[in-house]
């Protein structure tokens, strides 16, 4: 990096001390930040919460909605409220306190069968007061915070946000949103340099989920350090290398042209132009920085700062548009452009949507539905977050992950192949395929039988038999965009960027930019498997050692155990992903299957049910017994202790152990722990049997002799396709839902319906929704 008289070191403090906003990229988002939750906290500490109001309005409410069954006679759920403290404010009965704020925010309490129901009002008294007894405590309530974890999102009543009974006007927080890691990545050519040598600034989380949260994702002091070390590499190679800007270094720059270098640059990093008042405080630090350490290194200084410009790293989404009768502000249209474009893609938005921002054409819910609506038909453009949200909705891309012994697998890696990442590749055009159609999305994905079974051999044979189809013409390298759309389409990929993430060809063949030179080399790799006979024994040995270890997991017959199968492929006893090879081994463990995950998954994911964390005083130990199946051992869970929890799970997850941890299909369980006998292991019949509960549908709730009865059951009900949408809101939002957004779960719920099951409808709605569109600041 480079250095001058005043140092990197000064240079850094000299922008953070500087231009406000221009430099403090972390510490302004994070201080913007916490006036937003300052101004919520302030807002509840000023809720009066006189001496008496516990005496004329809390006790009196208690009293008639809640003591009959909370006294010291009954005290369901272990919950007594009849000695309970008014002195919240000096710490007492706090726990206790944050359980009855918690019953009434989420409306679970009173229950819906009571007679007796509080009004909305009264409900909003007690609030009131907890909220402000908390804040003079210290003690904040537990709840916001909750809620605003991807683990509690399933907090809010799923009845009360599809019932209708909630008429609120929709709106998300007023907030910052940091922008995500992907986004980072594939905004880094803009800077003009080697991006190899850029860092990534973020953490990767590698968590299972939904994980871009806005409220969650910060830009701490090592971001900020890594940006800074980014921004000095960047400004140190134009100096060097950007003939305009080298001229500006070594001479006596005027401010015209100062002002002309940090309007190019500002619009290659911050994506727009700068305004006159955010030039003259480059221009002002530029000017600071020249008296203490000279002309280039403060061109240096005022270059860097504009590199940390905020919105290089975070978002704002206020809502600078007009305040509507409901104290909702509208995103503003660059706001909205910004939004649009960070929901659908990993860009910046693009030139339809910065150009309708600028004319005034993205001011109204008409205006972002047909910018939505283009983009999502527009195939030239990358969405990459549409597929994503299936990634972390059914974490079948975490299969890599789970270490599988090499002994019992029999080889999970051969010729370069990676048996979990294959599965992974597999799954992603399962969901591709059924987008593709955009017909009963949810249903299809739980029920479709029609699997993809890729590998590069696969990829191999297409280009091989494109190649021979096309030789003239590709011999001259004659490669027309009508062929090569056609070579792609027969991919199913929508350009050669593709390649190395659905087809694993970060080292094949030195990489494949879909050149006709690319295509022969293939070919003549081809060619020569089939003419050398060491080449061709050597192919022939290793695919016959991958088709007797990577078909195995799709049950295929020894008459189809080829890569030149029609795509895709039907395969008896699969429905879905729930059985696809990627989930079934995402789900699993090292050695074994996991029914307490897979169920908890399915409570969790599709039918929006809550599962509490294992508390850490339990020993989560399943016990060793050679003799019996992982089934038999896990009725350890059944004690009284343990069913509290364990019944929302294991009869949703034992019915998945007709498949074992590698996705095999099974009717006997092998004992593998013990001797072996005649050159085989005992086995014993796999139990499958369980229970689908809390589908909403008593017509559907019951027993189930396994995995493919409680799937064809869950993908019939309502509560299910709900449960998805919940989640796909969460996606999209960047939060958890709240029971203001019924409106807009229930538009969405609707369009997705009346357009037969479209997951572009389902989208287009949210992306159209209030809760989209319109900010309030809590």
């Amino acid at each position: 990096m480079h250095e001058s008289g005043i140092g990197v070191r000064k240079s850094f403090v000299t922008i953070m001390k500087t231009g406000r906003a221009i430099a403090r990229t972390g510490a302004v988002m994070l201080l913007m930040t916490g006036a937003v939750m300052a101004e919520k906290e302030g807002a509840m500490s000023r809720i009066a919460a006189q001496e008496t109001t516990y005496e004329s309005v809390v006790m009196p409410f208690l009293s008639t909605y809640c003591i009959s069954c909370h006294d010291e006679d009954k005290s369901k759920g272990d919950v007594t409220l009849h000695d309970i403290s008014g002195d919240l404010a000096a710490g007492k009965d706090i726990d206790l306190w944050n359980t009855v704020l918690k019953q009434l925010e989420l409306s679970e309490m009173p229950p819906a069968k009571a007679k007796n129901q509080p009004t909305a009002g009264e409900i909003e008294n007690v609030v009131g007061w907890i909220n402000a007894e908390l804040n003079k405590s210290g003690n904040v309530a537990k709840l916001y915070h909750q809620l605003e974890s991807p683990s509690f999102g399933n907090l809010v009543s799923h009845e009360k946000l599809f019932s209708g009974e909630i008429k609120t006007k929709p709106f998300s927080p007023a907030r910052l949103w940091r922008v995500s890691e992907k986004v980072f990545d594939n905004v880094k050519s803009e800077y003009g340099v080697d991006v190899e040598k850029i860092r990534q600034p973020f953490i990767l989380d590698d968590k299972k989920g939904i994980r871009d949260y806005a409220n969650l994702l910060f830009a701490d002091s090592a971001v900020v350090e890594v940006l800074m070390a980014n921004a000095g590499y960047c400004v140190d190679e134009l100096m060097e290398k950007d003939k305009a800007v080298k001229a500006l270094a070594n001479g006596s720059p005027s401010t015209e042209q100062l002002g002309g270098a940090v309007s190019q640059l500002f619009k290659r990093v911050v994506f727009r132009d700068p305004s006159q008042e955010e030039i003259d405080k480059y221009l002002g630090l530029y000017q600071g920085s020249a008296k203490e350490g000279g002309n280039a290194e403060a061109l240096r200084v005022m270059l860097m700062a504009v590199m940390l410009h905020p919105e290089s790293v975070y978002r704002l989404e206020i809502g600078l548009g007009e305040e509507d009768s409901h104290g909702r502000r509208l995103l503003s249209p660059t706001e909205l452009a910004y939004s649009i474009a960070y929901a659908l893609t990993d860009s910046r938005p693009d030139s339809a949507l910065v150009q309708a921002a600028e004319a005034g054409k993205l001011k109204t819910k008409e205006d972002v539905r047909e910018q939505v609506s283009r983009i999502l038909a527009d195939e030239s453009i990358d969405k990459p977050r549409i597929l994503r949200f299936f990634q972390e909705f059914f974490n079948y891309n975490q299969a890599h992950k789970i270490f599988k012994d090499e002994k019992r697998s029999g080889g999970f890696h051969y010729y370069g192949e990676d048996f979990p990442r294959m599965y992974e590749r597999d799954a992603d055009f399962f969901v591709m395929n059924i987008l593709a159609r955009d017909k009963d999305v949810f249903r299809q994905l739980l029920l479709s039988d029609e699997y993809f079974i890729l590998n590069r051999q696969t990829f191999r044979n297409t280009v091989y038999d494109f190649y021979l189809r096309n030789k003239a013409s590709i011999d001259r390298a004659e490669m027309t965009e009508e062929k090569t759309q056609e070579l792609l389409k027969s991919l199913r990929l929508k350009n050669w960027q593709e390649l190395n993430v659905k087809y694993n060809l970060h080292n094949f063949n030195k990489g494949f930019d879909g050149s006709s030179d690319a295509i022969k080399e293939i070919a003549r790799q081809k060619i020569e498997w089939n003419d050398k006979k060491a080449a061709k024994k050597e192919l022939i040995e290793g695919m016959e050692y991958i088709y007797s270890k990577y078909p195995m997991v799709y049950d295929l017959g020894d008459d189809e155990q080829n890569f030149l199968l029609p795509q895709p492929y039907k395969r008896p006893n699969r429905a879905g992903m729930l059985t696809h090879p990627a989930w079934l081994i995402a789900f699993s463990l090292n050695d074994h299957t996991d029914p307490i995950r897979r169920g908890k998954w399915i409570r969790e994911r599709l039918l929006a049910g809550l599962v509490p964390d294992v508390p850490i005083t339990v020993d989560a130990t399943i016990p060793v017994d050679n003799h019996k199946t992982l089934r038999e051992r896990l009725t350890v869970t059944e004690k009284q202790e343990c069913w509290r929890c364990h019944e929302k799970m294991n009869p949703l997850g034992h019915p998945f152990e007709i498949y074992d941890d590698f996705g095999r299909y099974r009717l006997d369980e092998f004992l593998d722990k013990l001797p072996k006998v005649n050159g085989q292991y005992p086995t014993k019949p796999v139990n499958a049997t369980g229970a689908l509960t809390g589908s909403g549908d008593k017509n559907l709730d019951g027993e189930v002799k396994d995995a493919l009865e409680l799937i064809k059951k869950l993908a019939a009900a309502d509560r299910v396709r709900q449960s998805m949408i919940r989640h796909a809101f969460r996606y999209y939002m960047g939060r958890n839902e709240m029971l203001s957004d019924s409106v807009t779960l229930r538009e969405a719920d609707k369009a997705y319906l009346e357009s037969g099951g479209s997951f572009k409808a389902l989208v287009v709605s949210l992306l159209t929704s209030d809760s989209f569109l319109y900010r309030k600041t809590l």
